[in-house]
């Protein structure tokens, strides 16, 4: 049979196809990536790449504390680079083979842990000078929902920080796979390295190298490792870092003895510092006027400083007069100035616009019994942890209630409203831009709405006062801040993370009718005034006014009481006072220490080398440190809580 010849017409050839045109850019594509494929290091260079940036953020944020790291913590540090390392390279490995669900899911968790260990990390070093870390994170867990409120308050700056780390983990795997892809026999290696550098961040103590020694990203997942086993164990850690149920010590029955006729009333507000307010009367007042022209003859005390930043511990301070540093079991066992009111027979009343979720407030105050009061949740349905019910509010509840209260009687009306994000009302903001990102690029916004803030509610305030002394003519008010607020003139926004003077100092006064001092005691505030006195004295004042603190039964209790009444000039300026955020009944998420002996004040926060000494009266902004010398007698004062530099 003969073979049918190749042109046979029967079966013609197909057309040949035209040939498909190549741009020179696609032909350049293709020769980089042949050049590339070919060169190994590339690859390796790419799995490198997320741990270079973290390190690279890190000294650039931080070089100062990064060089001080020596001996072990600098070996924890360098150990910590190698975790991230081969964290990083596993899962950005694992993403880039050639297919497949676990290249997806790989993909996946590496955009997940950059948004959570790196972008977070950034943002948290963007307001408090600190990363998140195990002591951060087991304060937070009393507080999530606080937490994620202010991370919707600050949604913008929030966002900012986490996608430049989220668009670097989109876009790696896409590059190696662009490059070569890994094989499907290699991604399971990779993969297994991921996973034991991820479980000895998760698992090794972040205790054994220095305070915040490791990279960010592995302090985070550490930090995530150590509530995980403190939820796990059941660990009481948890608990002790907060305020919990008080067993206030038994009190004898007292017979108060005032000098006068008087009720008292402690007006405490919340982050309002001395330099966003009037103290003294002063006739062209901008930030509080309404209060400033309700209690024109007011004393002022001009001075006044607290010894911590945070409601919790100043409220231990100002309502027991314990200091900051006592033990948790004391804290908890301190009558509070209602108690010893109550056993004196006197009436007594607490009325707060704070919610009691924050801070476990409502624990600590569970065990108290008031004659009259009322928290946030009773003025408003659902009120914000941070910022609580409307403190107007807050004052047609005290004004209702004051008739019925039997004379004298002690009551503290505790605000609320200037917490951030800080309350306003648009139609009553004089100051402006405000805006609610706290970032430092709107520095200026965020002051002029927390000025808002205080400039709305002490139209309230001014009610209060005005209002009070009709219903209840011989009330003296005394009026104070639980803590002042910072406005990045020492680097970062809000309170809690140091002790320098925008977090301290405080306004105070005390507006008392005449006729309800003595001479000797409008003396005493008199010498007061420009007097470095602290939240210590404001104890025994309350206890001074009720005629209580020189009773006989109550002396065994002064023992732990340092301060003395401002009645009587207040405390000597030569005795020094622990300063601190980080105590038995509250535990700071970033740590700071101090003392204070008159105008002379020593603080450092965990970031510092060394403690730092100023002058506050001489040096307001704290601009000029002093030789460590001028405060060489505070240093064992202060190393109490703190460390030892």
């Amino acid at each position: 049979m003969t073979a049918a010849p190749l042109d046979n017409p029967k079966r013609p050839l197909p057309p040949p196809k035209p040939a498909r045109p190549s741009g020179r850019w696609r032909q350049r594509v293709r020769g980089i990536r042949g050049v590339l494929s070919r060169w190994r290091a590339s690859r390796w260079a790419l799995l490198a790449v997320p741990t270079l940036l973290v390190l690279a953020m890190d000294l650039s944020a931080r070089p100062a504390k990064v060089q001080s790291f020596g001996g072990s913590a600098r070996l924890v540090y360098v150990a910590s680079c190698v975790v991230s390392a081969g964290l990083w390279a596993g899962l950005l490995g694992a993403a880039a083979r050639r297919g497949g669900l676990r290249r997806h899911a790989s993909h996946l968790l590496l955009v997940l842990v950059a948004i959570i260990a790196v972008g977070a990390q950034v943002y948290t070093f963007a307001r408090y000078h600190a990363y998140m870390n195990h002591r951060a994170v087991l304060v937070g867990t009393s507080m999530l929902p606080s937490i994620g409120q202010q991370l919707w308050s600050d949604r913008g700056g929030f966002a900012r920080a986490l996608l430049p780390p989220a668009v670097v983990a989109l876009f790696l795997p896409l590059a190696m796979r662009f490059l070569r892809p890994t094989r499907r026999r290699r991604t399971g290696l990779y993969l297994d390295v991921a996973t034991v550098c991820l479980l000895v961040s998760l698992l090794v103590s972040p205790s054994r190298g220095a305070e915040q020694g490791t990279l960010p990203d592995v302090m985070y997942l550490s930090a995530m490792g150590q509530l995980g086993r403190a939820r796990w164990n059941h660990n009481e850690t948890v608990e002790r870092l907060h305020p919990g149920p008080r067993t206030p010590a038994p009190l004898p029955q007292l017979h108060a003895t005032p000098a006068r006729k008087r009720n008292v009333l402690f007006v405490l507000n919340e982050s309002v510092r001395a330099k966003s307010s009037c103290v003294a009367f002063t006739p062209n007042c901008t930030n509080t006027p309404f209060s400033n022209q309700a209690a024109p003859q007011r004393f002022p005390l001009l001075q006044m400083r607290t010894v911590d930043s945070t409601t919790a511990i100043s409220l231990l301070v100002m309502w027991s007069g314990n200091a900051p540093e006592v033990s948790r079991d004391q804290a908890h066992r301190a009558p509070l100035i209602w108690e010893y009111a109550a056993a004196a027979g006197l009436d007594t009343a607490y009325w707060t616009s704070q919610n009691m979720l924050f801070g476990n407030s409502g624990r600590w105050l569970e065990s108290m019994h008031f004659t009259r009061g009322a928290h946030a949740a009773e003025l408003e349905e659902s009120p914000p942890l941070e910022t609580g019910a409307d403190d107007a509010r807050l004052v047609d509840r005290v004004l209702a209630d004051v008739p019925a209260l039997k004379q004298p009687f002690v009551g503290v009306v505790h605000l609320s409203n200037t917490h951030f994000p800080y309350r306003i009302d648009p139609g009553d903001a004089p100051f402006q831009p405000e805006g609610e990102d706290p970032s430092f690029s709107h520095r200026v916004e965020i002051l002029n709405r927390y000025h808002d803030a205080i400039y709305h509610q002490d139209r309230s305030i001014a009610r209060l006062i005005q209002e009070v002394r009709k219903l209840a003519p011989d009330t003296v008010i005394v009026y104070a801040s639980d803590h002042g607020e910072q406005m990045f003139e020492k680097g970062s926004h809000s309170h809690t993370g140091t002790l320098f003077e925008p977090e301290v100092h405080i306004p105070a006064w005390v507006d008392a009718p005449p006729g309800t001092l003595t001479d000797a005691e409008a003396k005493g505030l008199t010498r007061a005034k420009d007097a470095p006195v602290t939240s210590l004295d404001l104890f025994p004042t309350f206890m001074d006014l009720l005629g209580l603190w020189d009773a006989p039964e109550v002396r065994p209790f002064r023992r732990e009481i340092p301060g003395e009444s401002l009645l009587r000039g207040g405390s000597s300026p030569d005795v020094p006072h622990v300063m601190s955020n980080c105590t038995g009944l509250w535990a700071c998420a970033f740590r700071n220490w101090g003392a204070i002996a008159g105008r002379r004040k020593l603080v450092a926060t965990q970031s510092d080398q060394d403690w730092l000494c100023f002058d506050v009266v001489a040096d307001p902004e704290e601009e000029h440190a002093l030789p460590k010398a001028a405060c060489a007698d505070l240093i064992p004062v202060a190393e109490t809580l703190g460390r030892p530099f």
